[in-house]
C-alpha cells in the first residue's frame, strides 16, 4: 500500500520537526486548542508528525473500504436467511436473537472501523479486527489531526506543497447516523418525520467513548440537531400522548445511536429489552448496535474462510480476503494443534463469544505453556489467529515533561466506513510496544498531500 513517494514525505516532514528542535512553540499552540476543544479539556496524548498518504495510497484505502463493506452486507445477508451458515458465528442463542431484531435501516452494516497494520516497504496491510458498535476514535482521530495543523512543522510543511487534504470521521459519522435515520423514517410511510429526530447517543455508565459522545452530540448542535446522552439502562417504553414510545429520563427518542459495545450491552438486561422491543416494533430507529454484532465476534474472519462464504463472494472479494485476512481458525478437537506449534506465527485470543479478554502472542509465551493453552482453548472454543508482522515508523511526539522525542513504534491505522464508502483515517501508536499499551498510546493526525 505504501509508496516511495509517501515514505518521502514522511521523511520530509520528520526532518522539518527535527530543524525546529521538536517545535516546542507549535506543540504548545497545539495543545491550548485541544484543551479548548476536545471534550472541553479532556487530555490526548498526539504525535507531533502525521502520518502522510499520496493519491495512490488514498485510493488503495477507498478500494479496500468499498470492498470489506460489500462483503460485511453479504455475510449479514446470508447470516439473517441462512440458520446454518448462522451456526458458523458461535453465537449463543440469546446473542443471534438478538441480532436478528429487523432494525428496518438500509444497510446490515451503516457504520464500521476496521483496524490495519501496512507495511511502508512491503506495501501490503493486513486487518486485525473490526469494529461496527462502539465504534471509537473519530474525535481523537481529528482533534490530534487539527493539532499538528496549528503547529509550525506543519506549516513549513505544508508551504512546500500545492494541496493537503484532511478527513473529518466525526462529522461524516454524525451524517451517516443521520442518513440512515432519514431512510429508516421515509419507509415507514408518513409516521416518523424524516427530520429533526429526538436523537440519543446510547451508551452504559462510566463509557470509555464518554469523550467522544461529548464531541458527536456538539457536532449534532451545531448542525441543528436536538441530542443527549443516554444511560442505556434508562431506556424504556412508556405511552405518551396516546402513542407508545421509547422514553428514557428527558423524554420521547425518535433515532438511537448504540455506542455500548455488545458485552457491555448484555449486562444491561432491562434497558437492552426496552432498546429491542421499540426497534422491533418500529417506535425508534436504532443504529449501530447488535444487528451488526456477527461481523465483530471471535471468529469472523474464520468464516470468511469457509466455503458457504466464498460461495457468495466474488472473486474480486475473495482475493480480498486471502491477500488481507490473517489466517484465522476456531480450535476444536477436529483440528491437528501441530500445524500451531510455530508459535511464532500465531496469536491465541481468549474470548467468551462477544468480548476479547486476552492475547498472547505465541513468541511470548514458553513452549509447555503455549501448548497447554493451545489444549484448553480446544474446550473454550478460543481463536488461533496468524501473527501480523509490522513494520516500525517513527514518530516524533513529547513527554509529560514536554521534552521532545523521536521513537521506531508500531502504528495501527483505522479506516472509518460509514454507508459504504471511506470516510475517514486514523491512526494510533502504543509508546512501548504495539497496540497493546493504550494507556501510553499517541493519537496521530492523517493527511493526504495531492501533488
Amino acid at each position: 500500500m505504501a509508496t516511495a513517494g509517501a515514505i518521502t514525505l514522511r521523511d520530509e516532514y520528520l526532518q522539518i520537526i527535527e530543524g525546529m528542535g521538536g517545535d516546542r512553540e507549535g506543540r504548545a499552540a497545539a495543545d491550548v486548542h485541544l484543551r479548548e476543544s476536545y471534550a472541553k479539556g479532556e487530555s490526548l496524548r498526539w504525535a507531533t508528525n502525521p502520518l502522510i498518504f499520496d493519491i495512490e495510497q488514498l485510493e488503495t484505502l477507498t478500494n479496500a473500504a468499498a470492498t470489506f463493506d460489500s462483503i460485511m452486507e453479504k455475510v449479514m445477508a446470508k447470516y439473517h436467511r441462512d440458520a446454518a451458515f448462522r451456526k458458523l458465528f458461535g453465537l449463543t442463542r440469546e446473542v443471534e436473537i438478538l441480532t436478528r431484531v429487523p432494525s428496518g435501516c438500509h444497510a446490515a452494516v451503516p457504520l464500521a472501523r476496521l483496524d490495519i497494520y501496512y507495511g511502508q516497504k512491503a506495501g501490503n496491510f493486513k486487518i486485525a479486527g473490526v469494529a461496527t458498535g462502539g465504534i471509537e476514535g473519530m474525535a481523537a482521530n481529528l482533534e490530534a489531526t487539527r493539532a499538528v495543523m496549528r503547529t509550525g512543522a506543519y506549516k513549513a510543511f505544508a508551504g512546500k506543497h500545492n494541496a493537503i487534504e484532511t478527513f473529518d470521521p466525526l462529522t461524516a459519522g454524525v451524517e451517516a447516523v443521520l442518513h440512515t435515520y432519514i431512510s429508516w423514517a421515509n419507509a415507514e410511510e408518513g409516521r416518523n418525520h424524516p427530520t429533526n429526530p429526538s436523537f440519543a447517543i446510547v451508551d452504559v455508565a462510566d463509557s470509555p467513548r464518554a469523550a467522544e459522545t461529548v464531541a458527536s452530540i456538539s457536532r449534532l448542535q451545531e448542525i441543528g440537531c436536538y441530542a443527549r446522552a443516554t444511560d442505556l439502562a434508562s431506556l424504556r417504553i412508556e405511552t405518551v400522548g396516546g402513542l407508545p414510545q421509547l422514553v428514557d429520563e428527558e423524554g420521547p427518542i425518535t433515532c438511537v445511536w448504540m455506542r455500548a459495545t455488545a458485552d457491555e450491552a448484555i449486562a444491561v438486561k432491562d434497558g437492552l429489552k426496552a432498546l429491542v422491543e421499540a426497534t422491533r416494533r418500529g417506535l425508534v430507529c436504532t443504529v449501530g448496535g447488535y444487528r451488526s454484532w456477527p461481523c465483530c465476534v471471535r471468529n469472523f474472519f474464520s468464516v470468511l474462510r469457509t466455503k458457504e462464504c466464498r460461495a457468495i463472494l466474488s472473486d474480486e472479494e475473495n482475493a480480498f480476503v486471502e491477500a488481507h485476512i490473517p489466517d484465522t481458525y476456531v480450535l476444536d478437537a477436529s483440528l491437528d494443534l501441530s500445524q500451531f506449534y510455530d508459535q511464532e506465527n500465531w496469536v491465541l485470543k481468549e474470548m467468551d463469544g462477544l468480548s476479547l479478554t486476552g492475547i498472547h502472542a505465541g513468541t511470548s509465551m514458553r513452549k509447555a505453556d503455549w501448548r497447554k493453552a493451545l489444549v484448553k482453548g480446544i474446550k473454550h472454543h478460543h481463536v488461533v489467529q496468524a501473527y501480523i508482522p509490522q513494520e516500525k515508523v517513527r514518530v516524533a511526539g513529547a513527554d509529560l515533561a514536554g521534552e521532545p522525542f523521536v521513537l521506531e513504534e508500531n502504528v495501527m491505522l483505522s479506516l472509518f466506513i460509514f454507508e459504504g464508502q471511506l470516510a475517514g483515517v486514523g491512526a494510533r501508536c502504543g509508546i512501548g510496544g504495539a497496540s497493546a499499551n493504550w494507556s501510553e498510546r499517541l493519537e496521530m493526525g492523517a493527511l493526504v498531500v495531492c501533488d
